[in-house]
């Protein structure tokens, strides 16, 4: 057991709980800042957005600079803007906190990922790649559930409290357990055109769309559970353990289907999401009675294990294909993660305020068959690697 590689696992625990600790909060929430579920679901759009235009100049700005403190110093601005989003007056405050936060706070994941792949060979990369984000479905395993719980009985400002207590003690674990003699990329031929060389772009691409069609339901999580099953309060952070549960096995597996065609795993991940979205919208649209619960945790379990299964897929290659230049590359990728968040979260309120919450999981199913015919024009992986040697 690699114990410097697992305590990169608390940078994503500590930024995902940082980003979604509210999510299943948005009824009580918007009910306390006096606004409407639609607006206080745009919170993770703006902190998206921020995070998606931050990340790739940041990463560039910073590509020659010591990752672990890099990685400190993210992690110690989660820290703030938990705090400040706790002790903030009303939405904007809050907006404007989470903007300010999210510029400097998106390079966590890239930063760990850089870490964890250089530690390894390059067959172990992508088994890296999932142990550092194993991290990432924590924070939706234990961080999304026990915030709502917590926000659920002492008021939500509650859960802006506990990310910034988790945000703590990842600094402290990093602080003592994350290597310090990796080093940082070679600057020359770190730019954005080695990073989005080959069929990089295309990749990028797929990562925001996957994101964006499973966000339409995540971002109003709260919301969607009640008008499929009826369940509120501290119940539906029980639900949201489902979540957690497809993350955590959606990793290994997305380090197993890395070895297949990559056309092959991405079309398989990307059924997978468009089925579980059209499940969302069935289960609220049509009286599922007793089987209601059981469909929810389906669909959450299943939309969460496909959507985590690409990060390793993908991640594995962006490095292979953006070599010197992986850390932008990997900055690129989650930019579009955040940039797929914000949208979801945007069209999930759009449709709900123009319509009825139970198409939001139709807007998802409809967003991912644009990703189905992104992934059929994707190279066969031979051509890719001869492509990226010339």
């Amino acid at each position: 057991m690699n114990l410097r590689l697992i305590s990169l696992v608390f940078a994503p625990f500590a930024f995902g709980t940082s980003a979604f600790a509210f999510v299943g909060l948005i009824d009580p929430m918007a009910e306390g800042l006096g606004i409407g579920v639609p607006l206080a679901g745009q919170l993770q759009t703006v902190f998206a957005v921020a995070c998606g235009i931050g990340g790739p100049f940041l990463a560039r700005a910073l590509a020659g600079k010591d990752r672990k403190r890099l990685l400190l110093f993210v992690i110690a601005i989660l820290v703030a803007m938990n705090v400040a989003s706790a002790l903030a007056p009303n939405f904007a405050a809050i907006a404007g906190i989470r903007i300010a936060g999210g510029i400097f706070a998106a390079l966590t994941l890239p930063l760990a990922a850089t870490i964890g792949v250089n530690m390894v060979s390059e067959a172990q990369r992508p088994a890296a790649i999932a142990t550092v984000f194993a991290g990432y479905t924590l924070a939706f395993l234990v961080g999304m559930p026990v915030a709502t719980l917590l926000g659920d009985t002492f008021g939500w400002r509650a859960a802006f409290w506990f990310a910034g207590a988790i945000s703590i003690v990842a600094l402290g674990i990093i602080a003592l357990g994350a290597p310090a003699g990796v080093q940082a990329p070679s600057v020359a031929g770190a730019d954005f055109k080695t990073a989005l060389r080959g069929d990089n772009t295309r990749l990028l691409l797929i990562t925001m769309i996957g994101f964006s069609a499973t966000f339409t339901t995540v971002s109003f999580i709260g919301p969607v559970i009640t008008a499929f099953t009826g369940l509120t309060g501290a119940a539906i952070g029980a639900v949201q353990i489902a979540t957690g549960v497809g993350s955590l096995l959606g990793l290994p597996a997305g380090a197993m289907l890395a070895r297949l065609p990559l056309r092959t795993s991405l079309t398989v991940l990307m059924l997978i999401t468009f089925a579980t979205q059209a499940l969302f919208s069935f289960g609220i649209l049509i009286d599922t009675g007793v089987f209601a619960i059981p469909l929810i945790i389906l669909a959450m379990a299943l939309g969460s294990g496909a959507l985590f299964a690409s990060n390793p897929v993908i991640q594995s290659e962006l490095a292979k294909s953006a070599g010197p230049a992986a850390t932008i590359a990997f900055a690129l990728n989650s930019s579009m993660v955040y940039f797929g968040q914000g949208l979801g979260a945007t069209l999930g309120g759009a449709v709900t305020a123009a319509y009825d919450i139970g198409w939001i999981g139709a807007m998802g199913s409809a967003i991912s068959l644009l990703a189905l015919i992104i992934i059929t024009r994707l190279r066969p992986s031979n051509e890719m690697t001869e492509s990226n040697t010339r």
